[in-house]
């Protein structure tokens, strides 16, 4: 019998970008896959993801701050004509929608970046100005901006620049990504007295619709077959595509479906929060973020370790990270619960071959599976067992775990049906265990100095991070590399848990990590 599921092309259709027939001007799309996912953590869960960037910089030159803010803006509105979702709002109806509404003149661009593009001298730490202003939902309602950007001189020569966004159209990467393009133009902007006269010719408002960036689904991987050379050896290796149904497809699909299954329901939690506990329809959350930087040589000895034992550093940080709630919440010694978290991983290299590039892609393109950890992995070991044994213990299955996430055929695929089966079940208490995220080479994404081709640079970023609002009480810990200096956080819900309780877990956290360096 023939299967009664439309054709992937009609499927899919809904999530590309078409006109709004009920308001000239406007073009729409549903959202696809994590955006998803995003939009109902915002909503129903009090702002859970909304994100941030906060870069550090320096000046080859010297610039009042109201001179800086007004190059910013020029940059600013250059990015809006790269990227348009800089500008793109949410609205619902029985779906929600990721909407762009083109310019009219240079005018209303311009109005739009005096509201987006804010000049904070009274602020010089951008943690306590996310702090400040970023709490609650984004976007807090339907049809209104989204992104906004923070300006924090600190003297005419050093600056800070602070990206509040909607976790809707972006991820993680996709910051770096907006961050890089937007230095790019405002080193051009200070360095170039021709540039504006160039980019003002080349920005012909009311047709930047053209540069939406469409959904990972309407660009997923095509397959290519390998390449041989006369001799019938294999030059180049054959690329899978990244199928939207078939069997790849639905082998993907049972497999993390199977696992949540299994895993969710036995998910081993954080012990240490405050009481009476949080409370989402009581209580709005606040997020801090607590962290630790680790010095050159810590990193490098962290690196050669990881080399030594086959692992990644991501390997050595998630294992780590894993002791924490066993070692706050012990668990019996016959227990049968996981570590869990879903795991999210960059997908760029999923998307057709034009998307792949540094900087060619700044829309949400993350998948995700369940990634669990045997708590019984540290239980079942001898009491006399030391911590690095037993972080490397962890490790061996985290890789595991990893290098079979992977190797699903169609992680991307199927991030759509997933997220929505996900969120079609009843809904749970707020979780009360970790999440991981392991961004890797900060500067795969975000480059250190700017404009790109120049001998002499304009900009140079001393030190960046990247946060996520937190409502639900478990901690969402990251980590990251710049300058070969390996750097964790942890964002949380300070009416959740306490500061000191976080603090002490990242400590803990790094002690576990150099413990395998010993």
């Amino acid at each position: 019998m023939p299967s009664s599921d439309p054709k992937p092309c009609l499927r899919y259709d809904r999530y590309k970008w078409r006109r709004d027939d009920t308001h000239p001007g406007r073009y729409k799309r549903q959202t696809y896959g994590g955006e998803i996912f995003a939009d109902a953590h915002n909503s129903g869960r009090q702002g859970e993801m909304t994100l941030f960037i906060g870069v550090y910089a320096t000046l080859s030159a010297r610039l009042t701050s109201q001179e800086l803010h007004r190059v910013l803006r020029r940059a600013w509105i250059s990015l809006r004509w790269d990227v348009p979702t800089i500008a793109a709002q949410t609205m619902h109806d029985e779906n929600a929608w990721i909407s762009y509404d083109v310019a009219e003149t240079r005018h209303e661009v311009e109005k739009w970046a005096e509201h987006t593009v804010l000049l904070r001298e009274d602020v010089a730490n951008l943690d306590e100005l996310r702090y400040e202003v970023g709490q609650g939902i984004m976007p807090p309602d339907d049809l209104v901006p989204q992104t906004y950007l923070y300006l924090a001189p600190s003297s005419p020569t050093t600056f800070g620049v602070l990206m509040h966004t909607s976790h809707i159209p972006f991820d993680g990467s996709s910051l770096k990504i907006l961050i890089s393009r937007l230095f790019e133009h405002l080193a051009k902007y200070i360095s170039d007295s021709h540039y504006e006269e160039i980019q003002n010719a080349k920005m012909r408002w009311g047709h930047e619709h053209s540069n939406l960036l469409p959904a990972t689904v309407d660009i997923l991987r095509k397959g290519e077959p390998a390449q041989v050379d006369e001799d019938g050896r294999t030059i180049v290796n054959a690329i899978a595509e990244e199928p939207l149904d078939g069997p790849a497809y639905t082998e993907t699909l049972a497999k993390i479906m199977r696992d949540l299954a299994r895993y969710a329901p036995k998910k081993h939690t954080f012990k240490t929060f405050i009481e009476p506990p949080y409370d989402p329809l009581t209580m709005e959350p606040k997020t801090r973020r607590a962290t630790h930087t680790f010095t050159l040589e810590e990193s490098n000895k962290i690196i050669l370790t990881a080399r030594a034992e086959n692992l990644t550093v991501n390997h050595l940080l998630h294992a780590a990270m894993c002791l924490l709630p066993i070692l706050d919440n012990p668990p019996d010694e016959k227990s049968e619960a996981f570590v869990f978290i879903l795991g999210v991983v960059d997908c760029r290299h999923r998307l057709e071959r034009v998307y792949q590039g540094a900087d060619s892609y700044p829309g949400y393109c993350i998948g995700s599976s369940p990634i669990a950890i045997p708590v019984s992995i540290a239980t079942s070991l001898p009491s006399s067992t030391g911590m690095s044994d037993k972080v490397l213990a962890i490790a061996r299955v985290v890789r595991k775990q990893y290098k079979e996430q992977t190797s699903l055929p169609a992680l991307l695929g199927v991030c759509s049906k997933f997220i929505e089966t996900l969120l079609s079940f009843p809904k749970t208490p707020p979780f009360r265990g970790p999440v991981f995220v392991g961004d890797g080479r900060g500067n795969k994404y975000l480059r250190e100095s700017y404009p790109e081709t120049d001998h002499v640079k304009v900009i140079e970023i001393t030190d960046f991070f990247i946060g996520m609002n937190k409502s639900q009480p478990g901690p969402a810990f990251r980590a990251t590399e710049w300058k070969g200096r390996i750097m964790l956080s942890a964002d949380y819900n300070e009416v959740a848990v306490e500061r000191s309780v976080v603090e002490r877990w990242v400590k803990m956290w790094a002690e576990f990590v150099l413990s395998v360096t010993e």
